[in-house]
């Protein structure tokens, strides 16, 4: 693929994007996929399914003017490996990932101690002492409200991560989650990760980030190998409160090598 095309499209219903939608041209017609990967009906391109003591669905309409979007919750009292979402195997040791997603959530998150992870970027390679996790999006309680807590690799930090958490603009709907991914060269500190976190209605621009963490020591991880969307890694509190019903819906999955993706 070129450098500057899209790397995959992965939305459940895709409106003016560019690339391969996630079931097919038959999604632009209204229809949904009965399941998600590489089993779901008509095929689509997400690589796998996660699904364990968990709920896991598409459903009808989806987020941002979409025909479908994907819904997961986590059984009640499930265990540490309950998951429920999907996973991409397009990237190849891309040496610069851009992702983007929108996430919309109304359960009951002003507690404190109940995260879950929703996203994260895989490298072909564990970091020294590590694991393979290069990037990885949690959605959390903070004690007050809605909030994203962004475990960034850097093998000079302490524990290997740069933490930031950033309340979520929009506490009662749809948020847009975008990042701008790049890998250092070797052991070098030119690794840089820049985040857009807003609300999914507002326009965003490639030069306006919310924030960017440069100098990361993250050449360790080899690149992007994979990218994972659903739910996982919840917190005993998380998991002993909400039950299957308590929803996280994703929506409008885009990832690419280099072109700003945006609204």
């Amino acid at each position: 693929m070129k450098a500057n095309v899209v790397m995959k499209t992965l939305s459940l219903a895709v409106l003016g994007l560019a690339g391969v939608a996630f079931a097919g041209a038959s999604m632009a017609q209204g229809g949904c996929p009965a399941t998600i990967g590489q089993n779901q009906t008509p095929a689509g391109v997400w690589s796998s399914a996660l699904q364990t003591q968990a709920a896991l669905s598409v459903v009808s309409p989806g987020l941002g003017g979409t025909n479908c979007m994907m819904r997961t919750a986590l059984n009640q009292g499930s265990g540490a490996s309950a998951k429920a979402g999907a996973v991409d195997l397009t990237p190849n040791a891309e040496q610069r990932y851009r992702f983007r997603f929108i996430v919309n959530t109304s359960i009951a998150l002003t507690q404190a101690n109940r995260s879950a992870l929703i996203f994260n970027v895989v490298g072909p390679n564990a970091a020294p002492g590590g694991s393979q996790n290069a990037l990885q999006v949690f959605l959390r309680g903070d004690g007050t409200g809605r909030s994203l807590r962004m475990l960034i690799g850097d093998t000079v930090t302490a524990g290997q991560y740069r933490q930031v958490d950033i309340a979520l603009p929009n506490q009662a709907g749809a948020n847009r989650i975008e990042g701008d991914l790049t890998f250092a060269a070797g052991a070098g500190t030119n690794g840089q990760f820049r985040y857009w976190v807003t609300n999914a209605a507002t326009a965003t621009t490639d030069g306006a980030p919310t924030g960017t963490q440069a100098t990361l020591s993250n050449g360790a991880w080899g690149g992007a190998d994979q990218a994972v969307l659903g739910l996982a890694g919840a917190s005993g509190q998380w998991r002993t409160n909400f039950t299957a019903t308590d929803f996280v819906d994703f929506d409008e999955f885009d990832s690419r090598r280099q072109t700003f993706i945006g609204q």
